[in-house]
């Protein structure tokens, strides 16, 4: 009887180790990169970064800009929930890459980190290019107003009302000017493609509407989200049928311990 009795307290306690071997395999890991934004220069990895997301705490980079997250309860597809994410000087690049990240846990997920002061110089240059183009643009319609109104081609209240549709649409412009700023300081200059090129050509000759139409065009975000979604899916049933193998080869021995304590030499 007290043979049989430790046969079952010695199954019981390796039915709690093994699962809690299982808890314990079942974290699913990301593994990240951290990057600085160099412009046109090839990116560089960046030590020291502190990374805190929910659900698997908080890491730092290593040498190579490296760290690996690990999530309790989250699987692969879920969204990471970053709570901070900084090192002293700089602040995110890649910006709807990082608030679109989902879980992938066969790939490293790049954080794209960039100087603040490079980041403003460059939002101030492209500021400074859109507000000049949109102040000539301004300036060259009133002076045609003027003009067609002197030649008695518009009458006076005709006149004010067009040029008071003018001043709206400048102020309009002005106003979503920083949106677009933003948008366009975050292209990365060293990954163009040939659309983004174009755009960029536009953006330093001053012609800020057709940059802007272009960029809508790309639905930058848009591509970014289906190829996220394609690459998870994949990675998805790859992990899958990884762990299900996995998974019953563990079972496979774990009953086979259990039957050599019940049954010893069966």
């Amino acid at each position: 009887m007290n043979n049989m009795q430790n046969k079952w307290r010695s199954l019981f306690a390796f039915v709690c180790l093994f699962l809690a071997c299982i808890s314990i395999h079942a974290q699913v890991e990301q593994k990240i990169q951290v990057m600085e934004y160099n412009l046109k220069q090839q990116k560089t990895p960046l030590n020291l970064v502190e990374v805190v997301v929910n659900n698997a705490g908080s890491v730092s980079t290593d040498a190579q800009g490296r760290a690996t997250l690990r999530f309790r309860t989250l699987k692969a597809g879920d969204k990471v929930q970053v709570r901070r994410l900084e090192k002293a000087g700089y602040e995110i690049f890649n910006k709807e890459a990082v608030e679109q990240w989902t879980i992938s846990g066969s790939n490293t997920f790049t954080i794209v980190l960039c100087k603040k002061e490079r980041f403003k110089e460059l939002c101030d240059n492209y500021n400074k290019v859109a507000s000049a183009s949109y102040d000539a643009q301004f300036k060259k319609e009133k002076s045609r107003l003027a003009a067609e109104r002197k030649a008695g081609k518009l009458k006076e209240q005709e006149y004010q009302q067009k040029l008071q549709e003018l001043s709206n649409q400048y102020e309009e412009q002005l106003e979503n000017l920083d949106n677009y700023v933003d948008k366009f300081a975050r292209i990365d200059l060293s990954e163009l493609s040939q659309e983004e090129q174009a755009i960029m050509d536009l953006v330093e000759q001053g012609k800020i509407d057709e940059a802007i139409a272009r960029y809508e065009d790309m639905d930058l975000l848009g591509q970014y989200r289906q190829l996220t979604d394609d690459i998870n899916q994949m990675a998805f049933a790859k992990g899958s049928l990884s762990k299900a193998r996995v998974a019953k080869a563990k079972a496979r021995d774990s009953l086979k311990v259990v039957i050599d304590m019940i049954e010893p030499g069966e």
